[in-house]
């Protein structure tokens, strides 16, 4: 469907694309129910705690370079963002790179006497001490579930601080009770700074624009879309105001991953005509091939793209035999999120390892953009090279997880954050915490990935001993539940 930037707010995953939370299947029939609402959410009685919406929103938002987010919450709804402080996730790429610099968020500290009489003045206040103190090109204020339930018009707030500021000051919904997705959060942040940073294109570019939470490794693949005539654009932590006023002018978007990028790369293209690539993501070696190949038509330079595979392929192959022959025949479980959990179920198998079960956090049936033509990139997978194995989708539901791998036992977990990896090593399984963007795209990627791999394989020595000696708090009825017992009878969306 398309995106509509007027709107105050942007709709949540379940409402426009019919995201879910709840499922165990296939991942061919996962896939084959492509429409909003032809998937159904499994309902749990109980489950454990997840990610939030609002944290996504703030740390995105806070990201940006100029940016200064004031969280209209109680105080502790911000305090994870010093996870994200710390040179907004972004390292120095050469000499004479701007220095470093820390998150800027402010919370308004929202308390018991606040739900009752309000706190519309106190954002206020809050908003002008934080523009008086920082200085910031833009200010965007984000909701919470403590807003939202005793009614504020923050909205109002927003438009008279604009006009007082003479800045850009911009709401970003972030209450965590819109949905139970948190990539929603990611949405929030996509509309609000799309509304402020893209402007009118002057005309088109070779640029193509990356979307991603930091632009680490773009050393690595820079070379490669310079042999196209392409410049990247990095819209990461850090990006400026020029960078997304730049975005609208490039030939083309993709992203680290759907769930943090569709919605940025689905506005570029419904408003400016930027083509957004999603049926092939540029990861290991096949993804690369199939991903380079789209451009290179897209660009008219397909003869290059060709020859720059080749290239790759050839100069990277001796190295993957070697890996292949380490790490065939090794089982692994992966529990990621949507946008990456399918695109390391592909690379694993390119190294010769054998994924047991795929563990999706939500999935998205469709995506924003408008290109019907466009299959999401699981979906290629499945239809191009026959993908198909037993997969689950839960919000980090870790008992579901650590049954899972129970059911299985896996030589190795991949996993990202989430505490997934905690459950494994009680369990005496090695588990590798994924990498995400530029670092394993294409053959060289393939190459680091698995050398990584190989490392950690070959000295498990303390996972198993810790295993061996982890005594779990857990009855024994509790320990030989069927992983999706927790699933309601009833379905809904």
């Amino acid at each position: 469907m398309a995106i509509d930037l007027r709107q105050t707010e942007s709709e949540t995953r379940e409402q426009r694309l019919g995201s879910i939370t709840g499922y165990d299947g296939t991942l061919e029939d996962l896939t084959s129910r492509g429409c909003a609402g032809c998937l159904k959410n499994k309902l749990r009685d109980f489950q454990t705690v997840s990610s939030c919406a609002h944290h996504h929103a703030i740390n995105q938002l806070a990201g940006l370079d100029g940016t200064l987010v004031v969280d209209h919450a109680p105080i502790g709804c911000a305090g994870a963002q010093i996870g994200f402080s710390v040179a907004k996730n972004r390292l120095p790429m050469a000499p004479g790179d701007p220095p470093l610099e820390h998150a800027k968020v402010v919370s308004s500290g929202i308390d018991e006497a606040d739900t009752i009489f309000g706190a519309i003045e106190k954002l206020k206040s809050t908003v002008r001490d934080a523009y008086r103190r920082h200085k910031p090109q833009e200010i965007y204020v984000t909701t919470s579930c403590t807003s939202a339930v005793i009614g504020e018009d923050v909205y109002s707030a927003v438009l008279e601080l604009r006009e007082e500021l003479g800045i850009p000051v911009e709401i970003a919904s972030g209450e965590g009770l819109r949905s139970k997705i948190w990539a929603s959060g990611f949405d929030s942040y996509s509309h609000a700074v799309s509304k402020v940073r893209f402007g009118k294109p002057e005309k088109k570019n070779n640029t193509i624009n990356y979307l991603g939470f930091a632009p680490s490794g773009r050393q690595f693949v820079d070379p490669l879309f310079e042999r196209l005539g392409l410049e990247v654009i990095c819209l990461t932590a850090g990006a400026t105001r020029e960078d997304f006023q730049r975005a609208t002018m490039s030939v083309a978007s993709w992203g680290q991953c759907s769930s943090q990028s569709n919605y940025i790369c689905s506005v570029l293209e419904q408003e400016y005509g930027v083509r957004y690539l999603q049926t092939h993501l540029p990861y290991g070696g096949i993804g690369f091939e199939r991903f380079f190949r789209d451009l290179g038509e897209l660009t008219g330079k397909a003869d290059i793209a060709e020859q720059v595979i080749a290239e790759e392929k050839a100069k990277y192959s001796e190295q993957i035999e070697a890996l292949k022959s380490k790490l065939t025949g090794k089982r692994a479980l992966v529990a990621l999120g949507s946008g990456f959990a399918f695109e390391y179920t592909r690379v694993l198998g390119e190294l010769g390892i054998d994924v047991v079960h795929t563990i999706a956090y939500h999935y998205d049936p469709v995506l924003d953009q408008n290109n019907i033509d466009s299959d999401l990139a699981v979906v290629a997978d499945v239809k191009e090279l026959k993908l198909n194995l037993d997969v689950s989708v839960n919000d980090a539901q870790e008992m579901e997880t650590n049954l899972l791998m129970k059911r299985y036992n896996p030589d190795f977990l991949l996993s990202r954050g989430h505490e997934a990896a905690a459950w494994a090593y009680r369990q005496g399984i090695p588990a590798m915490d994924s990498e995400i963007g530029f670092v394993i795209m294409g053959y060289r990627g393939l190459v680091e990935f698995g050398t990584t791999l190989v490392e950690l394989l070959g000295n498990t020595n303390f996972v198993r001993k810790f295993g061996a000696r982890y005594r779990s708090p857990f009855t024994r009825e509790y320990e030989n539940l069927n992983p999706f017992s927790f699933y309601r009878k009833e379905e809904a969306m």
